[in-house]
């Protein structure tokens, strides 16, 4: 009995009580919503592109060494190798950062400001130039300079006694496989990629076209090409 007096006195009070406003969500106020995690990777990437900024080319021979080194530790962990060959993954991001890394974005700046916009002519002027004449110093340092850096970093031999590595059939190998990979790419590249970060998008593909270098530069292209052309007959 005295439970019902009790609601009965109660539930007046409450319903003479104001009720909160009810809120309604619309596109406006949803898109008013923040993540942390959509704050964080927006900072993230506001932090690269001021490092890209004030670091231009540091920025481009650190990324470069970094692809080129997980690139040449895949290719021998691909190869089921008993011990990394931790020499020639430094040789590879050493001539990878000097080379794919910092030469290159000077060349991509200096590409970009003989030859600016986004007109068709400029595009194949500055897509020849880079796969006919620069990226062949590039594929000649790493056939030369990754065995002399390999022998340097392993043992302290005098470079004269590495740079044996450099044969016309692996450069004309690197040469198709470069033509295949980056006429397609800097095409894309000069017409959609901002300079300021072409250097980490060509790290980026440089890192595939590293896998390649490291297999001719370890010795184990041949047999991959022979895997290959095995599968395929079987197929």
């Amino acid at each position: 009995m005295h439970v019902f007096i009790l609601v009965a006195l109660v539930l007046p009070v409450t319903a003479l009580r104001p009720s909160a406003p009810r809120t309604t969500y619309t596109r406006r106020s949803a898109d008013a919503i923040t993540f942390p995690q959509r704050d964080f990777i927006g900072d993230l990437g506001a932090r690269y592109q001021q490092l890209v900024k004030d670091h231009y080319v540091p920025m481009a021979c650190l990324q470069a060494a970094v692809l080129a080194g997980g690139a040449d530790i895949a290719t021998q962990t691909l190869e089921h190798a008993q011990a990394l060959d931790w020499s020639h993954v430094g040789a590879m991001s050493t001539v990878a950062s000097t080379m794919s890394g910092g030469a290159n974005a000077v060349w991509l700046r200096m590409l970009e400001e003989q030859y600016p916009g986004r007109e068709t002519d400029a595009i194949f002027k500055k897509t020849m130039i880079h796969a006919v004449i620069l990226a062949s110093i590039i594929n000649s340092a790493y056939l030369a300079g990754v065995p002399a850096l390999t022998d340097i970093y392993s043992s302290g031999l005098p470079i004269t006694e590495g740079v044996e590595g450099w044969t016309l059939p692996e450069f004309v190998t690197l040469t198709k496989l470069e033509v295949c990979m980056f006429i397609p790419y800097n095409t894309l590249a000069f017409s959609f990629v901002p300079p300021r970060v072409r250097p980490l998008t060509h790290a980026m593909v440089s890192a595939t076209f590293n896998v390649a270098v490291s297999a001719v530069t370890l010795g184990y292209w041949d047999a991959w090409v022979r895997g290959a052309a095995h599968v395929a007959h079987l197929n």
